[in-house]
């Protein structure tokens, strides 16, 4: 990942930003990783703090929440919603969830930066999930709309264990 995102350093002509969520693994990974190289981030949940850590971080294990709370208090991070319950108008969009919103709220984001180029560093197992929300819904959301991927093989972590 440091390798990944040094390059992509290396050809921005000026300051760049990253944004990530604050879950265990990859997003984690990627806010420390750009801190080591003096790229700052934002950190977006789609929920609030502790329950943000209750659906994406706790899994992982005690290490992970302690890295993960140590990142909140450091990049105050931004909240999308609440609680889980979709917005009115959109409760009635089949097959449509809080993680699937969260990745289009997270694209507009860094689109509403002015940026002359995204990149979407992802740690991703290309498309092993359920089919809708976190990383398979990132990749397509920015693929389909003409932006720059780096897919970082997943599956090659899940071989180390």
């Amino acid at each position: 990942m440091r390798e990944k995102i040094a390059a992509e350093q290396a050809l921005a002509e000026g300051s760049i930003v990253g944004i990530a969520g604050g879950a265990c693994g990859g997003d984690t990974l990627f806010h420390e990783v750009c801190a080591e190289l003096g790229i700052p981030t934002q950190m977006l949940l789609a929920l609030p703090r502790e329950r943000y850590c209750v659906t994406s971080v706790q899994q992982g294990g005690p290490e992970w929440v302690e890295r993960y709370y140590r990142l909140c208090a450091k990049l105050n991070p931004r909240i999308m919603m609440e609680s889980e319950e979709l917005p009115k108008w959109l409760r009635g969009r089949e097959g449509y969830d809080i993680w699937q919103r969260s990745s289009v709220w997270m694209l507009f984001n860094a689109l509403a930066m002015h940026c002359k180029e995204l990149t979407l560093v992802a740690l991703w197992d290309t498309g092993s999930g359920s089919g809708h929300g976190g990383t398979d819904e990132m990749v397509a959301l920015v693929t389909d709309n003409g932006h720059k991927l780096l897919r970082l093989p997943a599956e090659e972590l899940k071989a180390l264990h």
